[in-house]
């Protein structure tokens, strides 16, 4: 399974205020937008238990993830997770229903059946804008204001979820990105 992602990238120069004189050119005139819009589908990641029935150690240090998996038994997109909330959302991203954890001492130095990164996040979806204005000072110095947003409908972009079958919090998702971001600047361009 692979994440998809598409960027858009865009920038207009206003043709606002071009034939305008005097004050009102400084007014309308030398302003641009620009934006970055990124769409991406959800992350493929993987479930593990961290009771280590394999008693292999962990293998994150090696490998970049643990390599004691459960047994996967069924749907894991579907149906209630042990705190009442519905699969699919971000209290319940991925039913524990769906795995079955190895017993350590009837299975030991086994290996679950659930495949490596079998299971999708959440999507992204981010639009970052920015206005800036331009006002010439002389023919080598220019003012440059800015104005940028970042998430600018402020869209919660939510983390993965919770991997470890042997963690209370299994399923749910405890992160998300930052939130609307808005920063103004000056600049002296010469």
């Amino acid at each position: 399974m692979r994440a998809t992602v598409l960027f858009l990238s865009y920038q207009w120069n206003l043709p606002f205020g071009e034939k305008a004189k005097g004050w009102k050119r400084q007014l309308i005139g030398g302003w641009q937008v620009n934006g970055i819009t990124t769409f991406m589908s959800g992350t493929p990641f993987t479930v593990y238990d961290s009771a280590g029935a394999s008693a292999q150690g962990g293998a994150p240090e090696i490998s970049g993830f643990p390599s004691d998996r459960p047994n996967r038994i069924g749907d894991f997109t579907t149906g209630i997770c042990t705190n009442g909330a519905s699969a699919g959302t971000p209290d319940c991203w991925i039913s524990p229903g769906g795995f079955q954890r190895l017993d350590p001492i009837a299975q030991a130095g086994q290996f679950g059946n659930a495949g490596r990164n079998i299971l999708q996040g959440p999507g992204f979806e981010q639009w970052d804008f920015s206005a800036l204005k331009n006002v010439r000072v002389t023919e080598s110095k220019t003012i440059q204001f800015r104005g940028e947003f970042f998430n600018v409908f402020n869209r919660a972009n939510l983390g993965l979820p919770v991997n470890d079958l042997n963690s209370s919090n299994f399923g749910q998702i405890q992160t998300s990105s930052p939130g609307r971001l808005v920063q103004f600047a000056l600049k002296f361009l010469f």
